[in-house]
Formats: C-alpha cells, structure tokens, sequence
C-alpha cells in the first residue's frame, strides 16, 4: 500500500508546526528567565583587579583599556619609585613599594610589567581580587621582541639578524645554548611568557615540571586571554569585570612597524618553537583554555538552547558581541585616527618610549579621542600625581 502525497504532506506539515511551536516557546521562556536573571541583579563594575602583563603579547592595548578605566575612575594604580617596571629580574615583592612616597595608599589595579607572584600582588592589594593575563605564538613573541629591542638584542646575542639567530640556535652546542640561555638586562630571553609568569629558568627543559607550574597559572588567573583574538579576549575580560562594551572599544597599540617585520619560514619557526618550548607548552593549554571559555560563554549567554540555534543558524554570543566591538572599533578608529605614524614623529603624551613601533595622530576636534592612543609614560603621570596628592593628604 503507497502513502498518498497529501496525507505525507500534512504530516511533515504538522511535524514542522510543532517543531515551530515547541521552538518559539522554548525562545520565549529562555528570553523570560533572561530578564528575570537581569531584574534580579544588575552587578556593578569592578574596579580592583590584577593584570600580569606579558611582553610582546599586545598587553599594551589592554594595558590602555585599564588606564582609561582607572582615569575615568580616578582609581590608585601601583606604580614603583620610577619607570614602568614593578618587578624585573625577582618575582614581585610588595615591599618593593615600601620606598615610594605612596606606600601607604589603598591601591585599586596592579598592571604594570612585573614577574609574576600572586601571593605579593593580593598582599599589596589586601583582598583576593579577579586575576587575568594574556598569552601569544611563542615565535611571534620573540620574533616581536627580536625587532622592538633592535639593535640592542642583537649586539647582546652577537647576531646581525633573525636568521642568524636562528642558524645559532639550531646548531645547539653547549657553548652555543649556555650562552642563549643569557638575558639581557636579566630579564629579557628564551621563553619571555614562562619568565614573566614567574618560571624559573632552571626547569624550562623539565616536562614535569612545566606541567605542574602551568596548572598553578590555570588556577590563579581567572581568565588568560589570547593576543591573535583580541576582540573575543576583551568580551570575555568585560564579563569578567561587568564592564560596559565602551570600556574595552580600543586602537590597536604598540604596533611594529612594516619595515620591522621579516618572514620566517617554517622550519626557522619550528627551530624557534622547539627551543621556546615552555613558551609553547604555556601557549597551547591556555589556547585550549581560552576555546573552553568561549564555549562557556556561548552556552551561558545564548538566547535559545543550542540545538536551535544550530537548526536556525542563528550566530553565537561571541559572534554577536565580538561583531558589536569590531564595528565600535571601527567607528572609534574612524573618528578618532587622522593617520598611523612612526613613534619618532609623535610628540608629547602620544610619544612612547621606542620608536619602533607605530602610534596615532588623533582628531584634535574631539579631545577624547586622545585617551585611546596616550602613551604609558602619559598616563603613569598622571596616576603618579594622583598618588602622591592622596597620600599627602593622608
């Protein structure tokens, strides 16, 4: 016996009609327990909080983000006696601040270029507040640093270029490894990531010891962003911090320039990857970290259950909102830039410390265009000034 066509018909029909019904007020009862979610609390902002801030990670955009907050909010950043450092070749101590003339403020963010050591920062902090921090492509972060640093880097490690670097490295004789082993300045090497983060030098060979520092790391940070998704990395920080999306909308910062950029091939890439690898060890957890937070958070903010969201086609939360910061990028960058130019041509508080890197002449017309591309030394005078008004008055 053949079905007939029409009575198929009416049943797929009614199957879709029911699918439609059973999806609508699936839609609806989420949407209800999503405003009843927002009328019950509507947190506010926080406004204490830790930045371990790695190099060459585009930690100097988020670093701006903060600066921005923190002058709008007339917060107490921890700054040392001088300079931008709070720690360089020891873990932080707290008592480091003990010869500033504003040990004695209440501080509010820590964010400065540091080696990293929790304990120290909640310490000086006096309350256990939300910890983040951001990781890049190991061989990006050395390639990066290799060209910021030109030519000092190279005169340290006795190389004309990259390459030439690279050829040492591979040729991997003793003599050859103890002397890459050096830092300069006693800070700056191998595995930038691993040091900034507190690692000592003496395991970045040891498995099993690198696998027991990255699951401390996993457990003091509550949120390790990633430099090549910064727009989802600054979703994810804004959440974190119950800020608005204006507070993260930014210029990309600290940029090198074009003529500062060469083209590794790929077995100089993983000559560099084999020898950064605590770096890349650091990197590949915290990279699959940041793809678990991301599915937590799509499934955490969707606004229908993800099956249906899958059978509608409908964009993901991060999609939604990593579109909404892009596009606020673009209209802050299009009001704001009057064009990209070299550090050495930018004056005043634009101007950075290396000239490097590329910075913006902004729209003199709109005056807060200027708090998206100050430089650090800028801003450190003006949370300086801030300090010492506050603790005369104390």
């Amino acid at each position: 016996m053949h079905n007939h066509p029409s009575l198929r018909n009416r049943c797929i029909s009614k199957w879709f009609v029911a699918v439609l019904s059973i999806s609508c007020s699936l839609v609806v009862l989420t949407i209800h327990q999503n405003s009843e979610q927002l009328q019950i609390s509507t947190p506010q902002e926080l406004r204490k909080f830790a930045f371990m801030r790695n190099h060459k990670c585009a930690s100097t955009t988020v670093e701006n983000t903060i600066f921005r907050f923190a002058r709008k909010n007339k917060l107490n950043v921890v700054l040392p006696v001088d300079g931008n450092y709070l720690s360089t070749t020891e873990l932080f101590d707290h008592s480091s601040l003990d010869a500033t003339k504003w040990k004695n403020v209440e501080f509010d963010i820590f964010c400065l270029h540091n080696r990293w050591n929790k304990k120290e920062v909640m310490a000086l902090l006096r309350e256990e507040v939300p910890a983040f921090t951001i990781v890049r492509d190991p061989v990006q972060v050395f390639e990066s640093m290799f060209h910021f640093l030109d030519p000092k880097l190279h005169k340290f490690y006795g190389v004309k270029d990259i390459h030439d670097m690279i050829r040492i490295i591979e040729s991997r004789s003793p003599v050859t490894h103890q002397a890459l082993s050096r830092r300069m300045d006693g800070m700056i090497g191998r595995n930038q990531m691993a040091w900034d983060m507190g690692l000592s030098p003496e395991i970045f060979d040891d498995e099993i010891a690198i696998t027991k520092e990255i699951e401390r790391l996993d457990r003091e940070f509550d949120l390790v962003m990633v430099a090549n998704r910064m727009e989802e990395s600054l979703v994810l920080l804004k959440h974190l911090l119950n800020w608005p999306l204006e507070n993260v909308v930014h210029l990309n910062l600290n940029r090198r320039k074009p003529e500062k950029s060469f083209v590794l091939s790929a077995e100089e890439r993983k000559v560099l990857s084999d020898w950064l690898t605590a770096d890349v060890r650091i990197y590949e957890h915290f990279s699959r970290r940041f793809e678990e937070r991301v599915a937590e958070f799509n499934r955490k903010h969707s606004t229908m259950p993800a099956f249906l969201a899958g059978l509608f086609e409908m964009e993901s939360a991060m999609e939604r909102e990593k579109q909404l910061l892009e596009e606020a990028n673009k209209q802050l960058y299009d009001t704001c830039v009057i064009q990209e130019l070299g550090n050495e041509n930018l004056k005043g508080i634009f101007k950075e410390y290396n000239n490097n890197i590329m910075g913006f002449d902004v729209n003199k017309n709109h005056e807060w265009c200027a708090f998206y591309a100050m430089s650090e030394p800028a801003y450190l005078k003006i949370f300086q000034d801030l300090l010492l008004s506050r603790a005369m008055n104390q």
